[in-house]
């Protein structure tokens, strides 16, 4: 009789080696987990309204290995692991085993555990009992509800509102939540619950108070977008309800797009003490397109940057003072929360020819028609001199390194990247002046060395919001001859939803033979912002 149960167990237990590396992506699990669901007479939950995939995709996009002897709980997520509570993994005499994030598998011991899982106190958060078996996923049913709650006036501008989140058949407050201005609305955090019907109120409210709040009902499975409108004056809630997904953003998209664009006009007319009068007017403009792909495991960001300034002077025709045409792409691959590696490219280049606003240019020739150096003059009294036709030269660089996101709060967030870097400057047909302000003939150039990037964002409250960019480069990992190749700062206060005054100050490090090696442009303009 042992002998034949020992068989017995070595049989099941030799049934589950080829399963050990873990690979458990396929529909099994799911499949297990649902089968295990109807047993208990419980309904099998679809995503019909989520921000995420279907569990089966969520699962296949989570590359976490299992390991011999372990094996892996996994809680889907309705909108994004990092917008929503931790789960706590408790062993069945309550004693913390491990925590993690939804979205993501989380490695365990084979056993019988207790899993927490939602918003508010432990006390209030969802227990399930799970059990893991070696070289298998255990997915929990989601059969909890998701809540996220957006702020806004009457005006349809987001503002960082207050509330409460209570429910009301046993009047369970959950705690206090706040809205986000519409450039963070990606960060308002997902509240997790238990399902039921729900009061929205504004702090400080009795349960029984009859103003200041809007109920919604939750259901199991579901993801709810509530919309809260506040008084401007008073601050009280005078309405809300449901709110429909973004049509236009795909649900279970990782990307997300945006638009910043600006530009001011302006006139002077000045009169000397010589009773010459002189009347200019300049115009700028910039516009800014991005395209962000945010997930556990990678972060990709390319932005095209677009600044024209021009200017006019009676008389005269129009002169092109800054002209800045950048492409950026960078893509990190996410080791853990702060580090991973980055690959990125940049290119830079100007949209429009660039001439001289001199009568008498003097070209000072440095090699003739036969690559014999010479050393002469030549003039041009067109006064149509071309420097550099449209989109010559152009700048590349391409680096690969490692990425360290040094903080992530909402009021400072920074990220610094350290790598290998090459640059090719592409010169067609143009020219460069010296201190002297002759004009010589550029060359490509090409170079290999070190580079340092620095990014950071620092909110001073809702309305204010600061971007700051700097990015050294040293030839040949020589620190004698680190240069500034960039420094940005875009100051934004925002006015309202969608509109913005914005102030931009850049310098880049010339290398030519130049009175001022650090020229500096300050651009202040009103800008349209769209996120979408």
């Amino acid at each position: 009789m042992l002998i034949a149960f020992l068989a017995a167990a070595h049989s099941g237990r030799a049934a589950q080696i080829g399963d050990l590396p873990g690979e458990d992506i396929s529909s099994g699990e799911v499949e297990k987990s649902q089968t295990k669901v109807k047993a208990e007479a419980k309904p099998v939950i679809k995503s019909t309204n989520w921000l995420t995939p279907p569990v089966e995709e969520q699962l296949s996009r989570d590359r976490t290995l299992i390991p011999l002897g372990k094996g892996a709980v996994f809680v889907p997520t309705y909108s994004e692991p990092r917008r929503e509570p931790e789960v706590s993994i408790y062993t069945l005499g309550g004693k913390l085993v491990k925590s993690g994030q939804t979205g993501e598998r989380i490695l365990l011991d084979s056993g019988f555990y207790t899993l927490r899982l939602g918003s508010g106190t432990s006390i209030q958060q969802i227990p399930v009992d799970v059990t893991v078996e070696e070289g298998h996923t255990t997915v929990i049913p989601p059969d909890w509800a998701g809540l996220i709650v957006e702020t806004m006036t009457g005006d349809g501008d987001y503002i960082d509102g207050q509330y409460e989140v209570i429910r009301m058949d046993k009047w369970i407050n959950f705690g206090k939540g706040h809205g986000l201005k519409q450039e963070r609305l990606q960060d308002i955090r997902t509240w997790l619950l238990p399902p039921g019907l729900y009061r929205i109120s504004k702090p400080g409210e009795g349960f029984n108070s009859l103003r200041n709040y809007i109920t919604v009902q939750l259901n199991p499975g579901e993801l709810s977008q509530v919309e809260v409108i506040y008084d401007k004056t008073s601050g009280d809630i005078i309405s809300g309800g449901l709110k429909s997904l973004d049509a236009r953003k795909k649900a279970g998209s990782y990307w997300s797009y945006g638009l910043r664009a600006g530009g001011n006009v302006n006139l002077s007319r000045q009169t000397s003490q010589e009773d010459v009068r002189k009347e200019t007017m300049q115009v700028s403009s910039d516009l800014r397109l991005r395209a962000n792909f945010d997930n556990v495991r990678y972060l990709g960001i390319s932005e095209v940057f677009l600044q024209d300034i021009f200017s006019k002077e009676r008389g005269r025709r129009f002169s092109v003072t800054s002209d800045i045409a950048q492409l950026r792409t960078t893509w990190i691959r996410r080791l853990n929360e702060w580090l991973g590696p980055y690959i990125r490219t940049t290119v830079d280049t100007h949209v429009f020819p660039r001439y001289s606003d001199k009568d008498t240019v003097k070209i000072f020739v440095t090699v003739d028609s036969s690559g014999t150096p010479v050393q002469r003059f030549s003039t041009d009294t067109s006064g149509d001199f071309l420097i550099s036709p449209a989109f010559d030269p152009v700048e590349l660089a391409e680096g690969i390194g490692i990425n360290v996101e040094m903080l992530s709060k909402y009021y400072l967030e920074a990220s610094t990247q350290i790598g290998f870097s090459a640059r090719q400057n592409l010169v067609d047909y143009s020219y460069s002046a010296n201190s002297n302000g002759d004009f010589f003939r550029s060359k490509s150039a090409y170079e290999i060395g070190v580079e340092s990037n620095l990014n950071a964002t620092v909110r001073l409250g809702s309305q204010m919001a600061l971007d700051l960019r700097t990015e050294l480069f040293a030839p040949n990992a020589s620190l004698s001859r680190l240069r500034l190749v960039d420094l940005t700062a875009d100051f934004r206060f925002f006015l309202s939803r969608n509109l913005e005054v914005g102030y931009l100050y850049q310098v880049k490090e010339q290398l030519e033979d130049v009175k001022n090696r650090f020229p500096s442009t300050h651009n202040l303009s009103l800008r349209l912002s769209f996120n979408f």
